[in-house]
């Protein structure tokens, strides 16, 4: 099974099956409501640990998700390619590198967006607020989109994290 990052209460969170789950309710009929919550909840706990004071929030994001892939399977929309590459000889979905939006300071702008060529950020209409929709689509050690941002609501691990790798790497096995 696949893990994918999925933003709930504003940290990126990976969760395994979700692709899987998704696909398999799609088949089921299943459609994006409120009733299907507790269910959808239900399916993600058979792979994941999921703290009981965060099922709420949990439960919402995942609809959410499950909202925007039901919507856009609907609509036709193909997925952006699973294989990210590597970085140094290390799977990119391996490297923590990616971009996290503070949603209280963004104001919508699009600035980043527009400015970044992978294709890591989307905007969301209800919201009015981009998002990262796609992490690894990040280039390891960039952060320009976070300088460009006036209102300073984009935040990147410290380049320090980037050495350890490095250094781990490097380190005899035995």
């Amino acid at each position: 099974m696949k893990s994918k990052l999925i933003t709930i209460d504003g940290k990126l969170i990976g969760i395994i099956g979700t692709d899987e789950i998704f696909e398999d309710l799609l088949e089921a009929g299943e459609k994006p409501t409120k009733e299907l919550a507790d269910l959808l909840l239900e399916k993600f706990k058979e792979h994941n640990y999921i703290p009981k004071a965060k099922e709420l929030s949990y439960t919402r994001a995942l609809l959410g998700e499950y909202e925007r892939f039901y919507y856009q399977k609907s609509q036709g929309a193909k997925e952006k390619s699973g294989d990210y590459g590597t970085w140094q000889g290390i799977p990119r979905e391996e490297i923590p590198w990616f971009p996290t939006i503070m949603e209280e300071l963004c104001d919508g702008c699009k600035i980043c967006l527009n400015f970044c060529s992978f294709g890591v950020y989307e905007h969301d209409e209800k919201t009015n607020k981009v998002k990262v929709a796609y992490p690894f689509n990040c280039q390891v050690g960039c952060s320009i989109c976070s300088l460009k941002c006036k209102p300073k609501a984009i935040s990147f691990p410290p380049l320090a994290i980037l050495e350890s790798f490095r250094k781990n790497r490097n380190k005899p096995c035995c």
